[in-house]
């Protein structure tokens, strides 16, 4: 291949240097199709530019070198985000964001996320910057608060987060994080006995954790799979007087399964393990304990519902959270046109302590429509072992991968 030139227009928005990184092969190289590909993949990941033009011009070589020209056409630089929101838990509330694509030449971006609810508070921050190291990626520090009062818990936390990610292939990213944790929490307000709710008696937890995390999706599509397989593991794990309340080692993962049956069925098998390793859950807090129970989880139950409870003085079920998790699902769609379908689908599993589960199984049924957003998913279902609301339904919009 031949020398390369790469104009930002209308204006010049990163520097030269920043990508030339991108461009691995070497001037003198000989000439593929495929180096090109990769090259443009890498800029659309990076989010810079509305369009990447990359026009080889094979019949301008010399001595078998082809030149090869790069237009690129800056994005819009800010994204602002607005809209409303509802949950059963969290209520009533109000999402916004703005995200900085670009915030110098050297790429570094912006992002900045409110979810102002009720019962239920978030506000993130997040600066990037681009890394080349090794694996093309990013090196991330996020700062996030977190407050949430809902019937089952008060709990709030800050939470701040340095990490490293990459894209090893198509398939495969990688994540390596560290944590610093700072959580405090109640499950109910006690009865002082006299009809008036005595002080809250808090829980205080401080944890400063490394993390590793992979994500492997091999699909014929995301946004509908019918020949699909999705990994996510995480592995994480801290050590008492090293920044950490507890030590503790913790292993999870999920994995998806799609399948079409003809031209109009589609099979899919979802599977989930977690496993704590630690002599002291009383002292995790409950953003690293697992729960079950809801949509994604065990349908025919609520959030959270299944698992470690105790009931308060209010009669109410609070959920602790767990050492361990264990769920599957298995769901048949049909569908009548290229549209509209419908789903059969049985949940099961535990979020538990000892060794020993004791599985809930949820069924039920639903509606589905590929909807020019994306899939729309319509699920009513009941639990068959004493859940707390006969039916429960759940409306989900978005990729299935």
């Amino acid at each position: 291949m031949g020398p390369m030139t790469i104009t930002q227009s209308p204006k010049h928005i990163i520097r030269d240097s920043l990508i030339d990184r991108l461009v691995y092969w070497k001037e003198g190289s000989y000439y593929h199709q495929g180096k090109l590909d990769r090259f443009r993949e890498s800029l659309a990941r990076l989010d810079y530019f509305a369009s990447i033009d990359i026009q080889p011009q094979p019949e301008n070589a010399v001595d078998g070198r082809v030149p090869v020209i790069v237009t690129l056409t800056p994005a819009k630089r800010s994204i602002y985000t607005a809209g409303l929101s509802y949950g059963t838990d969290s209520g009533a509330g109000v999402r916004l964001g703005l995200e900085r694509r670009y915030l110098n030449n050297r790429g570094h971006k912006l992002l900045t996320q409110l979810d102002w609810a009720e019962k239920r508070k978030t506000a993130t921050v997040q600066y990037r910057i681009p890394a080349f190291a090794w694996i093309d990626g990013w090196y991330t520090i996020s700062a996030q608060y977190y407050d949430e009062q809902t019937d089952y818990i008060d709990t709030r936390k800050i939470e701040l987060v340095g990490s490293r990610s990459g894209q090893v292939n198509e398939r495969l990213n990688v994540a390596a994080s560290l944590h610093a944790l700072r959580e405090r929490w109640a499950y109910a307000l006690p009865d002082d006995g006299a009809g008036a709710l005595a002080p809250v008696q808090y829980n205080y937890a401080t944890f400063l954790y490394p993390a590793l995390r992979g994500e492997y999706i091999d699909a014929d599509n995301r946004l509908f799979p019918r020949d699909a397989f999705g990994l996510t593991v995480e592995l994480r794990g801290g050590v008492k007087g090293v920044g950490s309340d507890a030590s503790f080692l913790q292993a999870w993962g999920v994995g998806r399964w799609y399948r079409g049956l003809g031209e109009r069925n589609r099979l899919i098998l979802r599977g989930e393990a977690g496993y704590t390793f630690t002599n002291a859950l009383v002292d995790m807090p409950p953003s690293l304990r697992f729960y079950a129970g809801g949509d994604r989880s065990i349908r025919g139950y609520a959030y959270r519902e299944v698992g470690p409870f105790f009931i308060a003085d209010d009669g109410k079920k609070y959920a602790l959270g767990a050492k361990n998790v264990l769920t599957g699902t298995a769901e048949f769609e049909h569908y009548f046109n290229d549209t509209w379908g419908a789903a059969a689908f049985v949940d099961g599993g535990d979020a538990f302590d000892d060794d020993r589960p004791d599985f809930h199984t949820g069924v039920g049924f639903g509606v589905r429509w590929r909807s020019p957003v994306g899939p729309v998913r319509l699920d009513i279902a009941h639990g068959l072992y004493d859940p707390d609301s006969q039916y429960e339904i759940y409306l989900n919009i978005g990729a299935d991968l």
